[in-house]
């Protein structure tokens, strides 16, 4: 038997596992989940999973996805890390990390950043410390040209409303428009409500 770190995209055959994994800790519809482990790529974001092969089968054991740090090219971000709940406490989440920083170095990334909840003892002790926060990006860095660097109180988001100039008429008639529903409000998991995530990096 031989255990390997595989690309998501790669190796379709894993999607539905990957689901099931990631819904085993974090809460998702399906429909949803499958959407955002479909969008894995080699230029990141990429979803990684832990593969156990033998002569008679192959077992997923755990999955990890890794996206670039916006504005710090030697960078990247390590998420969603999690092992099949049956195999946990054998060691598995030591080896995904070590076969993601792997995968990461050969890339040409210098540092890996996460951000934790609950593991923070456990990432100590694989060479993480605390850190300041940085900014995942989550999709394809081809789409970020309209980003500025700098704090986000200095960016140009959205023009000021004294710099709209709507029509009289028109704007009688945006009225009588409803406002949209409001914003779905974030659960997170269970044992994670009212903690604020711990920002950890490693210099690979």
């Amino acid at each position: 038997m031989s255990m390997e770190l595989v690309e998501l995209h790669n190796h379709p055959e894993y999607l539905d596992a990957c689901c099931d994994i990631l819904n085993s800790e974090w809460k998702r519809s399906y429909t949803a989940r499958a959407h955002s482990l479909s969008k894995s790529t080699s230029n990141l974001p990429v979803s990684l999973v832990l593969v156990l092969k033998s002569e008679a089968q192959t077992q997923v054991l755990g999955h990890a996805r890794v996206c670039k740090v916006l504005h710090d090219e030697r960078a990247c971000f390590i998420e969603s890390v999690v092992v099949v709940p049956e195999q946990r406490g054998k060691g598995l989440g030591r080896a995904i990390m070590r076969l993601t920083e792997d995968y990461v170095r050969r890339k040409g990334f210098t540092r890996c950043h996460l951000s934790t909840h609950d593991k923070q003892e456990f990432y100590k002790r694989i060479g993480y410390s605390v850190s300041d926060p940085v900014c995942g990006v989550s999709g394809s860095v081809d789409r970020l040209g309209h980003f500025e660097k700098g704090p986000i109180s200095q960016r140009n988001l959205a023009p000021s409303p004294e710099k709209l100039h709507v029509p009289a008429a028109q704007t009688s008639q945006n009225s009588a428009v409803p406002p949209p529903p409001p914003m779905p409000v974030m659960t997170q998991p269970k044992g994670q409500l009212g903690t604020k995530p711990v920002w950890m990096i490693k210099i690979l």
